[in-house]
């Protein structure tokens, strides 16, 4: 079979492939590569480019069978896979020009259902897409960390804390960065990741200072956090009214033949001031105070012992938390409703019915997540300045004038610090101190309540569903059964969706775990009309104009998985028809597991990678030259990294994690929005690339399947053969292109540089000069100096990222004598951070 493949080309030019090979150690002069490669990791983006296509798939021949496929006209995908082994050092010698390594297999389905197969070796696709260059796109690294080559080495990320100490402007309040590329609001928060904010805020709040009694910035207001205690039912409570419940259903049978059952357990939480709150509330002479408003998070605690015999404790998550007036106000409640099934059912009813049931009660765990200010005092050395008193951007030595507030503005927006950061001020103006500040936090509080309700007492309340109605269960032993296996998921197959894994939840019954195979770089929603479907990516810079190796450039992006609100509509309808009832589906996040998180990227580089409710953010930090290093990576084959997530009962799901400009997913409800009119639909597409639109989708049920190629900003209408009422989600296909860093403007952070030009000759017999001004491609407007107006001054907008590479104005000086006479002196180049932005002028 022939090829009918090849690797895309990038807007550089470029081919988009990068393969970089393991060694065992650092190889010595006498070795064979090939001897000492352990594995190799290959990313490529193919492309098939034919007329009339309708789905291409690529598949390479190994034991992984790695595969990537595209939906559509544009038949360009990404496949990306591990060779180890003899895999991996055939490949190496087939791109040396030796044997033939693994082959790609291609196979083309056009729109009016022919196909087409071919097939190539990779390693000949890839040589012949390098050229000359293969070495710019193959790498080699050790086992031990060491480069051969300019080679990342993959490293863990940190989790926790990244990009939360720098703060950008936003909309006239500052937020951290990994804020300001969040797809959407903050909604939920894990206790675990604070949100500082470094300027001072307007708005009022309490003060966090771990008093029982909080105090309000206002200096009036009062604030408490909510305490929760456990509600217990009276003696002979009707199960209908009561605080608790634990309602059984059967459910056929499981494999061994013992009833299958599903368990409703409902539990009741007051909430109001804890006994220190009133207390301090009583001593302060009972001011007005109020509870702080919290997010509440509650899981059940249930204790078991696995096969091996060893104790151990499964956390269930609510299903539903509904709150019942102001928490923490007289008469607030929270109830919790969990549902369980099968053995995990059987364990809480033993757990919560019968004292001594396991070595440990079961218990609630209560988690309350709320916002407030802390007060924060840190030495400085940064000078105060009274009046109205301006700084600029200069070098000490070429002091002249204050600089309009612009400029002070474009620095406080990217949050530059200046060395000296005063100049020509009255000493008495100045004075070292310690600033105090209040610094913006999202944190949590948590309990744990012991929850028992004994069946003895209250066996009314223990119920199961029968054929005459509701009956009591009472205390049974037969369901004191404290051996399980300590499983909490199965994979599910789902044939509605390629890109995820499914598992099914063992304790929870309808619930259903989705894990991206992989997240991208997201885009705004619409509901941020400045930004809205830009990419969630974000670059800016911080300067020293002192010492210019204190420059850090800092890129930040937001991740979000490679599912469309279409695939996911049609999964819950598969899965739904399957159990016989609602699914639910949740995603990682949601139920509350952790990932291993690694990234390959540049020593260079510092990363912060952290797991969010929307998928992850990211923080790379460094200075101008791994900058470089960084761009070239991304507009190349974009940064890899892998988020693991370890299942309890052995089984795992992988997501890749790709930072790469030239895939960028999202948002959430696609580019293309749906506007219902009659039996037809308006389908607009709200990008700058064409977008090929595949089905439409409503209730899990595909309503239409256009096959149209919407252009960039572009609409086309579609007639349903059936009346569907919506809503209703696109399933698309975005036309393969690479983001820019630096032609979008949106993605930088600007700096307003005002450059100032002073006559310092005599200008006697002059009718004046003209000074003619070009900077970055752009001419400014011409400056005119005279012996009344001897200094003018010339604003230009760059990235702070230009800036720090120390760009030239160049410009030219024309003397006009009173009789007309003019003389004009050779153009002079000013690199304007090493030389300052007072340029002197002196007569041609």
């Amino acid at each position: 079979m022939s090829s009918i493949a090849q690797v895309r080309r990038l807007p550089t030019g470029s081919p988009g492939l990068s393969v970089s090979f393991l060694l065992a150690r650092t190889p010595a002069p006498h070795d064979r590569i090939s001897d000492l490669v352990l594995s190799a990791t290959v990313a490529v983006e193919l492309s098939v480019d034919l007329p009339g296509l309708g789905w291409v798939g690529f598949r390479l021949d190994t034991a992984e069978g790695a595969s990537a496929q595209a939906t559509g006209p544009f038949g360009t995908a990404a496949l990306a896979t591990t060779l180890v082994g003899d895999e991996a050092r055939e490949l190496l010698l087939a791109l040396a020009g030796g044997a033939a390594g693994p082959m790609l297999h291609v196979r083309v389905r056009f729109a009016d259902g022919r196909l087409r197969d071919g097939a190539e070796p990779l390693a000949q696709l890839i040589r012949s897409a390098a050229g000359d260059r293969l070495a710019d796109h193959v790498r080699l690294v050790t086992a031990e960390g060491g480069e051969l080559t300019d080679v990342p080495p993959a490293r863990p990320a940190r989790t926790r804390g990244g990009g939360r100490d720098l703060l950008l402007l936003r909309k006239d309040q500052a937020l951290p960065i990994t804020q300001v590329v969040r797809p959407k609001a903050v909604q939920a928060i894990r206790h675990d990741l604070l949100l500082a904010v470094g300027l001072k805020a307007q708005e009022s709040g309490p003060i966090l200072d771990g008093s029982a009694l909080l105090q309000d910035r206002d200096g009036a207001s009062r604030w408490f956090i909510p305490e929760l205690t456990l509600v217990l039912p009276e003696p002979g409570a009707d199960p209908d009214a009561s605080p608790f419940s634990f309602s059984l259903v059967p459910a056929g049978h499981q494999a061994d033949g013992s009833p299958g059952m599903e368990a409703t357990i409902v539990l009741t939480l007051a909430a109001g001031r804890s006994a220190a709150t009133t207390e301090a509330w009583e001593g302060a002479g009972r001011p007005a105070a109020r509870p702080i408003p919290v997010e509440p998070r509650i899981g059940l605690r249930i204790p078991l012992r696995n096969e091996q015999g060893v104790g151990s404790e499964e956390i269930i998550t609510a299903s539903n938390v509904r709150v019942d007036g102001a928490l923490g106000e007289e008469g607030s409640t929270l109830t919790a409703t969990f549902a369980l099934r099968d053995t995990w059912a059987r364990l809480a009813y033993g757990a919560l019915s019968t004292p001594g049931f396991q070595d440990r009660p079961a218990s609630l765990d209560v988690t309350l997540s709320y916002s407030g200010w802390r007060r924060e005092t840190t030495p400085t050395r940064r000078e105060t300045v009274s009046g109205t008193k301006l700084i600029g951007l200069r070098r000490p030595d070429n002091i002249a004038k204050a600089l309009p507030a612009t400029q002070i503005m474009g620095m406080a927006k990217a949050k530059i610090g200046l060395t000296p950061a005063l100049a020509t001020l009255d000493v008495g103006l100045l004075k070292q101190f310690r600033q105090s500040r209040f610094v913006r936090l999202m944190t949590a509080t948590t309990q744990s309540l012991p929850v028992l309700v004994p069946c003895a007492e209250h066996g009314q309340l223990y119920r199961q569903h029968g054929p005459s109605g509701w009956e009591s269960v009472g205390c049974q032993p037969a369901l004191r059964l404290g051996q399980a296996e300590h499983r909490v998921w199965q994979p599910e197959p789902a044939a509605s969706v390629a890109g995820a894994r499914v598992f099914r939840s063992l304790t929870q019954p309808g619930r259903f775990l989705v894990v991206a195979a992989g997240h991208a770089i997201g885009r705004y929603g619409a509901d941020e009309p400045d930004r809205a479907y830009e990419p969630t990516l974000l670059l800016t810079s911080t300067i020293d104009v002192d010492d210019p190796a204190n420059i850090r450039c800092v890129l930040a992006a937001s991740l979000e998985a490679e599912l469309s609100d279409a695939e996911l509509d049609l999964l819950k309808a598969e899965l739904s028809a399957r159990i016989g009832r609602p699914a639910d589906l949740v995603t990682p996040w949601q139920a509350g597991l952790t990932p291993e998180l690694r990234w390959a990227a540049p020593q260079a580089v510092s990363l912060d990678c952290v797991a969010i409710d929307t998928g992850f953010t990211l923080v790379l930090s460094t200075d101008i030259p791994g900058l470089l290093t960084l761009k070239a990576l991304l507009q190349r084959s974009g940064l890899m990294g892998s988020a693991r997530y370890r299942l309890p009962g052995g089984d795992e799901a992988i997501s890749t994690l790709r930072l790469d400009l030239s895939r960028v997913t999202g948002p959430p409800g696609g580019p293309v929005t749906v506007t219902a009119a009659g039996d037809g639909l308006t389908l607009t597409n709200h990008l700058s690339r064409r977008v090929a639109v595949h089905r439409i989708v409503t209730d899990g049920v595909v309503v239409a399947q256009p096959g149209v190629v919407l252009d960039p900003g572009g609409e086309a209408t579609v007639q349903l053969a059936t009346p569907a009422g919506g809503p209703f989600h696109v399933d698309s296909t975005v036309e393969p292109g690479a983001e820019s860093l630096d032609e979008t403007r949106s993605y930088i952070e600007d700096l307003h540089l005002a450059v100032t030009f002073v006559a310092t000759g005599d200008l006697a017999g002059l009718t004046g000069l003209e000074i003619a001004a070009q900077f970055l491609g752009s001419d400014a407007e011409p400056v005119i100096l005279t012996r009344s107006k001897r200094q003018a001054e010339r604003e230009f907008v760059l990235p702070l990222t230009t800036y720090a590479a120390d760009p030239a104005l160049t410009f030219t000086v024309s003397s006009v004598a009173d009789d007309g006479t003019r003389v004009t002196a050779s153009p002079v180049s000013w690199p304007v951070r090493t030389r300052g932005v007072l340029i002197p002028i002196p007569n041609p």
